[in-house]
């Protein structure tokens, strides 16, 4: 989102021959979208709508700007297109060009070697305000927490500066030839066209149209056509009304919309109408004197770069903290770094530039050349940074070797769970030791052997898929069948299960669908269709009914993607759905057995942990303590009460002394929550005494 302004109503006011073009209270308005946005992002309770500050942003740009171009054909009868991008450089540039590289020497010298690869192609996208487009054909996910980037901020930035490669030129060739009003028709088609198609856009693919320039345009069209009609600020008692009633739809939004909203669309009306009424309603009002205070207008004033720097922040923090540390702690960090570093930004970067005390810049056709020069900057620290994180990581590697050439790996031979045990109190032993990653692992190689290696993807359902083929595993020609069903964390077995139905002569019927276990629970993630689960799930029903199998096996992950309804929590609609499943498929067969989930990573990514500037095997322990390891004491109650068996598979992972993510020179984990699959293999004999025994 770019807080910008005008060179003549930017952080301070303009000369004094045109005082009344300077809005206080719309300082005021930019400082409380950006800290909305702050807000949001801090992930404080009750801000969940907060991202609308964006929107905000955009419309007071587009009034703004075209307030501006309106007073120079006024002023002059044109419009100087190179004196635009004069003042677009002298706000935009410098302090843009300081944090992209900041944040880049900030991920070579601390973040693992596949985020500071991300890191620098997302800033060549950003240097040439085109990361809009960059994050939506990349599949990103602005709400996302997986792996999100540093410059995913920046996205809206772009959105501005493409709008206003085209506006300018609007402006000049309508204004000149045929007056205003020919304007106001060119904002009303644009806001209108806009809006309909991200009416579509939002239904049809929303995590890209939250990007799309297309489906935003209408909110800097609805501020340049305010711009276009308004000559001042209401007079009448109904700036007052106007000025609540802006508040209040600010507030709503806030409130109601959250990251499951379908947005922009319709509901991105809803911020854009509040800040017209918020620009109509102007500084004489209750709400236009309380944001045209001056502390608030002074976070108004740095808005740009506070808005700049909390991302990144943000993220620093919560990498930089342990996990566990108080919420409140890591918010007022968060914020007070934020605000720090956006104050120097703004009295040491920006205002330097805005009243041309840098000795280069000072003259208005040399300011054009900040923007190549931004760009061969940004760029050729992203190499530069790149090239040490590479250099970094073989060196590392080289280390590694070294390291193991003397000490040799753990042998791993475990062949029930008390071996594993063993194997993995000694690993755990070995991390603590100093032990560096094994040479051959990096993010990469850590997928290298996944589930999916063995499992054809007719044989499982994806994303928007209802059906699969029925896929058989194991001794295919046996006449004893297993049937798993449930989602990537029940597959993700499937390695182990292959190997012991070989050798035990039984056959595995694989039902298996992302983010859909085997409970007949909500699972309500963005851009997850609970349609789909539900009638896979119908689908796998059926086939099983029909399949007759001899024993049933049921996994999901834990309480993924599950939320507190009014009339039930997650935790009782996890124990429904396991009671529910286990009595259903009781009927089809008499064995039926419900498998614990594995604990999830979140405090030490394995892709992440491998990577890391100096990494160490004692880096990628963790204690175990997950949603996942909650799910499974109500999943073991509710099998075992409704007359199914409970397979714990945490001891196949974890000690009392922590859970490595080695064992010897085995990776136990694929992603943060995923097995790999050669360890899922190495624990296959284990595996199959535990079945033995729950499968008589």
């Amino acid at each position: 989102m770019t807080l910008l302004t005008p060179a003549d109503a930017a952080a301070t006011p303009p000369a004094p021959a045109k005082p009344s073009s300077w809005r206080p209270d719309i300082q005021g308005l930019r400082a409380l979208a950006v800290l909305l946005v702050v807000i949001a992002h801090v992930e404080m309770p009750g801000f969940e709508g907060g991202f609308v500050g964006v929107d905000v942003f955009f419309v007071i740009s587009g009034f703004l700007i075209t307030q501006l171009l309106l007073r120079e054909v006024e002023r002059s009868g044109t419009v100087s297109i190179a004196e635009f991008y004069v003042r677009r450089a002298r706000r935009i540039l410098p302090a843009a060009t300081v944090v992209t590289v900041a944040v880049l020497l900030y991920a070579a010298f601390f973040l693992p070697l596949s985020r500071l690869e991300q890191t620098a192609t997302d800033a060549g996208w950003t240097s040439v305000f085109l990361a809009n487009w960059h994050f939506a054909f990349s599949g990103a996910d602005y709400f996302s927490t997986a792996d999100p980037s540093l410059f995913q901020h920046y996205w809206s930035l772009a959105v501005e500066e493409q709008f206003y490669l085209l506006w300018p030129l609007l402006v000049l060739f309508f204004v000149p030839r045929l007056g205003k009003r020919a304007l106001v028709a060119v904002a009303a088609t644009v806001f209108v066209g806009s809006l309909a198609y991200s009416l579509w856009a939002t239904g049809s693919a929303p995590e890209a149209a939250y990007f799309d320039t297309g489906a935003r345009a209408y909110e800097l069209a609805a501020g340049a056509l305010l711009a276009c009609v308004l000559t001042g600020p209401l007079t009448s008692r109904w700036r007052h009304v106007a000025g609540f009633a802006g508040l209040a739809l600010i507030v709503v939004a806030t409130v109601t919309l959250s990251e499951q909203t379908p947005f922009p669309g319709a509901y991105a009306l809803i911020p854009v109408a509040a800040t017209l009424l918020f620009l109509s309603a102007g500084p004489d009002t209750a709400t236009g004197r309380a944001l045209s205070w001056g502390p608030v207008r002074y976070i108004g004033d740095i808005s740009f770069s506070l808005y700049l720097w909390h991302w990144p922040v943000t993220l620093a923090v919560e990498k930089a903290l342990p996990h566990d540390v108080n919420f409140a702690l890591r918010v007022v960090i968060t914020i007070a770094l934020s605000v720090a570093l956006a104050a120097l930004t703004f009295r040491f970067v920006e205002q330097p530039f805005q009243k041309k005390q840098v000795p280069v810049f000072s003259r208005d056709r040399r300011t054009l050349w900040l923007w190549p020069i931004s760009v061969v900057v940004v760029i050729a620290v992203a190499f530069g940074s790149a090239a040490y994180g590479e250099t970094r990581q073989a060196a590392q590697q080289a280390e590694a070797e070294q390291y193991f050439d003397e000490h040799g790996y753990q042998q791993v031979e475990g062949e029930d769970v008390d071996e594993v045990q063993d194997e993995l109190g000694e690993a755990v032993k070995v991390a603590e030791s100093g032990a560096p990653i094994p040479p051959e692992i990096d993010a990469d190689t850590l997928r290298d052997a996944m589930w999916t290696d063995l499992a054809d993807s007719d044989c499982y359902a994806s994303q928007g898929e209802q059906e699969s083929d029925v896929c058989f595993y194991g001794d295919v020609d046996s006449d004893t069948t297993i049937a798993l069903i449930g989602d990537s964390h029940a597959a993700m077995w499937l390695p182990a299960l292959d190997l012991i139905g070989e050798d035990h002569d039984f056959r595995v019927a694989l039902f298996a669908k992302m983010s859909c276990g085997a409970y007949p629970v909500v699972q309500d993630a963005k851009g997850h269709i609970q349609e789909d689960c539900d009638a896979y799930r119908d689908f796998t029903r059926d086939e099983v009914e029909k399949l007759q199998p001899d024993a049933i096996i049921l996994g999901a992950r834990g309480q993924l993607n599950m939320t507190d309804e009014p009339d039930a929590t997650v935790d009782e609609q996890w124990a429904d759905g396991v009671t529910e499943a286990v009595t259903d498929y009781q009927s089809m067969s008499d064995r039926v057995i419900a498998l614990g989930d594995v604990p999830a990573r979140e405090e030490a990514e394995p892709k992440d942990c491998v990577d890391a500037p100096g990494a160490k095997q004692e880096d990628c322990v963790v204690e175990g303590e997950s949603i996942e390891a909650h799910s499974n004491d109500i999943t073991e109650a509710e099998a075992t009460d409704a007359g199914a068996k409970f397979l714990d598979t945490t001891s196949f992972v974890c000690t009392d002394d922590g859970c490595p993510l080695f064992a010897g020179e085995v990776p136990l984990y694929e992603d943060d929550s995923h097995l790999n699959r050669l360890w899922v293999e190495h624990i296959a004999p284990a595996l199959g005494r535990e079945l033995e025994e729950a499968l008589p």
